[in-house]
């Protein structure tokens, strides 16, 4: 077949996710509020969202007034029959999200789809737009951020975002208390791990280790206590590999003839391996590799599976077995202390394993689909390969659903 020729793609993503918690007890009826009746509206009348860029709508490394729109706490009020207010962010976003097909190797705003996060467009608020809205999440957000970070003082990796999302000298914590909430949503953890998509796991270097990152949890926790009586936490994945934007090296093997017409050989150091590779890197790479290669009259690329040893400090996007296993007991331990502190506060909880680990988001891989399709992490998960398309918003909107309803009876309508 006739190589596919492609841009270099360097697409970014950030983590965010899951782990199944046992459900709360289902209140009688007799203990439901008369505030509360009526599918929640009297608590959604003012509801806030704390989080990272799961929360904010962030969607194929990008954000617009249309992902937050449909973000999965905008599309829970709408559950609850309330309207969320969003910093709605104008076109073409703060950054564009990507283009598909991935191989166009472009964003919606024509900027390449490798150019970093600072030196991209960054779109005004949609006007009419009043901060903070109820959504106050905001993307690359640590537990620290959300608790310290303001526009004058942001995170300075994605310093536009915070003057669109929040009021000179406010915190997603200040914000959230600021508009005397009667329910907060509070989804943080998972920007702690990010730097182990880069192939690196090293606590205190790459990841925040459990025991920094807990207290800072704890204390935005109790200041969503001092504010309000009802709240919703998230959970983070309990397996880095449920992300389909994650594959072992036997996958690409088994998948290796979805390569040839990419130019692209993979390796035999593949084969049965554990390995786990960030493929929205690692196979953008080698396709724009093997098509320089076939433009020169050159065999395939090689792709290899080999990983560099975290120690080394290389960002090879790739673990091996036993970086996997210490991601996933990090993870394990954070869950922990989630779940503890919903059950000990009398909150809801769930888990973000409502959408990462349905069998439908990890479909056999394919490297053509990934790179020349729409859709090529399925319906619903974003071209990034982390974020949740609007569709997956739903599917956690309906999750968080079911825990309030357990958990303080709202009767919130369910599709």
């Amino acid at each position: 077949m006739r190589p596919i020729h492609l841009s270099l793609i360097a697409a970014t993503a950030v983590a965010g996710a899951c782990t199944d918690a046992p459900s709360a007890p289902h209140l009688p009826a007799t203990a439901v509020k008369p505030d509360l009746v009526s599918e929640g509206r009297g608590v959604f009348q003012r509801y806030v969202a704390i989080g990272t860029s799961v929360s904010m709508g962030w969607r194929s490394d990008g954000v617009t007034a249309q992902s937050q729109s449909t973000s999965w706490p905008a599309q829970l009020a709408r559950l609850a029959g309330r309207e969320l207010s969003v910093p709605s962010i104008d076109a073409p976003g703060c950054g564009a999200p990507l283009a598909a097909p991935l191989a166009g190797g472009l964003r919606v705003s024509g900027e390449p789809a490798a150019a970093p996060f600072l030196s991209r467009i960054c779109a005004p608020n949609v006007p009419g737009v009043t901060l903070p809205a109820g959504n106050v999440a905001i993307n690359a957000a640590r537990t620290i951020h959300a608790l310290t970070a303001t526009p004058e003082n942001p995170d300075p990796a994605y310093a536009p975002l915070y003057a669109r999302v929040l009021p000179p000298g406010m915190s997603q914590v200040t914000a959230m208390m600021a508009q005397n909430p009667k329910i907060v949503s509070v989804e943080l953890g998972a920007n702690e791990l990010l730097g182990a998509r880069n192939g690196v796991y090293l606590p205190g270097v790459s990841v925040v280790p459990v025991s920094i990152w807990e207290p800072q949890y704890l204390a935005v926790l109790d200041s969503v206590e001092k504010t309000t009586k009802h709240a919703l936490l998230v959970e983070l994945i309990d397996d880095a590999r449920s992300f389909p934007s994650f594959r072992t090296g036997a996958e690409l093997w088994n998948a290796r003839a979805t390569f040839a017409p990419l130019n692209v050989s993979v390796s035999s150091d593949c084969q049965e391996s554990e390995n786990v590779l960030f493929v929205a890197v690692r196979v953008p790479v080698a396709a724009a590799a093997g098509a320089q290669r076939a433009q020169q009259g050159l065999g395939p690329a090689t792709l290899s599976c080999a990983n560099a040893p975290s120690s080394t400090g290389i960002q090879d996007y790739v673990l091996d077995p036993t970086d996997v296993a210490a991601l996933n007991a990090q993870l394990a331990s954070m869950n922990a202390v989630i779940r503890r502190e919903a059950e000990r506060r009398g909150w809801a909880h769930f888990a973000l394993s409502a959408l990462y680990e349905r069998a439908v988001v990890k479909p056999p891989f394919d490297a053509v689909a990934l790179l020349t399709t729409a859709e090529p992490y399925g319906p619903l998960v974003s071209l990034d390969g982390f974020h949740p398309s609007a569709a997956g918003s739903a599917v956690l909107a309906e999750a968080a659903a079911h825990a309030l309803n357990d958990r303080y009876g709202f009767g919130i309508p369910l599709p």
